[in-house]
């Protein structure tokens, strides 16, 4: 009768080992999928503020800027009439996205000197505290979400 009691008692022990260490390994899962969630948030906060400084702008007017390019985009979306015309719009706009995207990028990415194409330091709109804020919002989600 012992030997049946303590075999009980063993697979019931490891059961709920076994048990506890899924649940724990859910909630460090989820835990890890937070935080990632939580670095990509300020990641993205710190790129909008960067491509506000970028572009001349405090972060509520770059926000309304996008909004008036939102609304021309449904203004011209709205007067096309066919599929073709639709095309259109939406491939001017997004080379014009492209377009401003990549400058404002550049400038965001540019550090000092190029002397290769013979220019000089000029002005940086955004600050070297902003910059490195960047720096380590973008490691701080490739550390947490890998």
């Amino acid at each position: 009768m012992k030997p049946i009691l303590i075999s009980g008692l063993t697979l019931v022990m490891v059961g709920t080992l076994t048990y506890s260490l899924l649940q724990w390994r859910d909630v460090q899962n989820h835990t890890q999928e937070l935080r990632c969630g939580e670095a990509r948030e300020a990641l993205k906060g710190v790129e909008v503020r960067a491509r506000a400084l970028a572009a001349g702008l405090s972060v509520d007017a770059y926000a309304k800027a996008e909004e008036d390019d939102v609304a021309k985009l449904v203004g011209a979306l709205d007067a096309a009439r066919s599929d073709v015309e639709v095309d259109s719009v939406m491939e001017s706009h997004a080379s014009a996205i492209g377009a401003e995207d990549a400058a404002i990028d550049a400038e965001v990415d540019s550090r000092g000197n190029q002397a290769f194409l013979e220019q000089n330091l000029r002005k940086q709109r955004i600050p070297v505290d902003v910059k490195q804020e960047l720096e380590r919002a973008a490691k701080a989600v490739k550390l947490t979400c890998s």
